[in-house]
């Protein structure tokens, strides 16, 4: 049997619908004689137009015809393309059943579309199948700009939720579906309760419920699926959470990595004293600098900060303090830098690095300072972007970054 048929003159005539798909009554072509000429869609073999004893109306094909898929599907296999198609209608969709894509690579049992040309194939899948084998159909369907969802009722599905699909179950007089929807519940995936077909269909062709392929784990049910159904404000939900995260790991991350640099950096700064302290003519330099206008403030904050004695380094003019004067404990551990400014180009990357207080004579002299902190900062990250790029291009060395004017 099928919903389907063609006329020489009318073309495609259609069961399910009032006027056949055609503007021609049922009457016109049910028990007449002699019998209009139809012919199947699928193999060309004359066709005849029937009515069940419940009133179900189709076409089936005349005695002696060929092999044909059409002829081989099941009632129930039909009965629920057609309940898909009302379903499709109801949602204020046009539904077409049993139609054939471009040079016969498908055949949709139910092809719902809009006036904007949006095309949903509605799947009854009963006979059984593999996942690869639904797969590769939906992919054939997917690349003539056709989503394919996949419907079956049958209580074992090796291949739901391999691809955009439901199970149905009957409940009285009523289809509906019962699986995989879930609801995104802050941590895991959870089934939500089945709803009838129609009220599925519907939500799903107005993207009420949209398939998703969920990334945090599926929680109370039988087995985790590839594509669940569900709610859009879940899938963004689930996003948001782990968009969280991402971040949350990243600047995890990227504080460890500042740590690391902190770490090398003092050490560094430790080794700057200890050496300069093997000079005698660097306490002369270190003297000096300790009459530099608004430093005994400088020193008088630093003291306040750590609660210890506080004095010019004798590292006084290394270029890691980018013109400043590192202030030392007694043990010479660097504890804040006085006056870095930077003549020309960014900041250096140990004053980023060390992640002590810098300390200032007056405010315009720390704008200038923080100014070319963060002209160093981009600096710094656009290297880190340029050795990652190269290292994922398997370019090295880098491209040489030129300085922001």
């Amino acid at each position: 049997m099928s919903f389907t048929a063609v006329h020489a003159e009318r073309g495609r005539l259609e069961a399910s619908l009032p006027n056949l798909g055609c503007g021609w009554d049922w009457s016109a072509i049910h028990r007449v004689r002699p019998p209009v000429p139809l012919a199947c869609r699928e193999c060309g073999h004359g066709m005849l137009a029937k009515v069940s004893p419940l009133g179900l109306r189709f076409f089936a094909h005349a005695p002696g015809a060929p092999t044909c898929t059409l002829a081989e599907e099941s009632m129930a296999h039909h009965l629920l393309k057609l309940e898909l198609a009302q379903a499709a209608r109801a949602a204020g969709w046009m539904a077409e059943l049993e139609v054939s894509g471009p040079d016969g690579r498908w055949r949709a049992g139910v092809l719902a579309s809009t006036a904007n040309s949006r095309c949903v194939a509605l799947e009854a899948q009963l006979p059984s199948t593999t996942a690869a084998e639904i797969r590769a159909r939906t992919q054939r369907m997917g690349a003539d700009g056709v989503r394919a969802y996949w419907f079956s009722d049958r209580s074992r599905i090796p291949w739901l939720g391999a691809v955009p699909s439901v199970r149905l179950a009957r409940q009285g007089e009523d289809l509906v579906a019962v699986e995989p929807m879930a609801r995104f519940t802050g941590a895991y995936w959870d089934p939500e309760p089945s709803i009838p077909l129609s009220e599925f269909v519907g939500r799903v062709l107005t993207s009420r419920l949209v398939s998703h392929a969920p990334r945090t784990p599926q929680r109370h049910v039988v087995r985790p699926v590839t594509w669940l159904w569900a709610y859009p404000k879940c899938v963004l939900a689930e996003a948001k959470k782990l968009g969280d995260e991402e971040k949350q790991q990243r600047a995890a991350q990227e504080e460890q990595e500042r740590a690391e640099r902190r770490g090398y950096a003092r050490q560094e700064a430790a080794l700057a004293e200890r050496t300069a302290r093997s000079d005698p003519d660097r306490a002369a330099l270190a003297r000096h600098s300790a009459r530099l206008p608004g430093i005994d403030r400088a020193i008088t904050q630093a003291v306040d900060m750590f609660r210890t004695r506080v004095t010019v380094g004798w590292s006084v003019g290394d270029s890691g303090y980018a013109s400043g004067v590192p202030l030392v404990n007694d043990h010479g551990t660097l504890l804040a830098v006085f006056d870095p400014l930077p003549l020309a180009g960014p900041c250096p990357d140990f004053l980023l690095d060390v992640g002590l207080p810098m300390l200032f004579p007056t405010e315009e002299r720390r704008e200038r300072f923080e100014e070319h902190r963060a002209t160093g900062e981009r600096l710094r990250r656009l290297r880190q972007q340029a050795i990652a790029a190269a290292l994922a291009d398997d370019e090295w060395p880098p491209r040489r970054l030129s300085s922001p004017a």
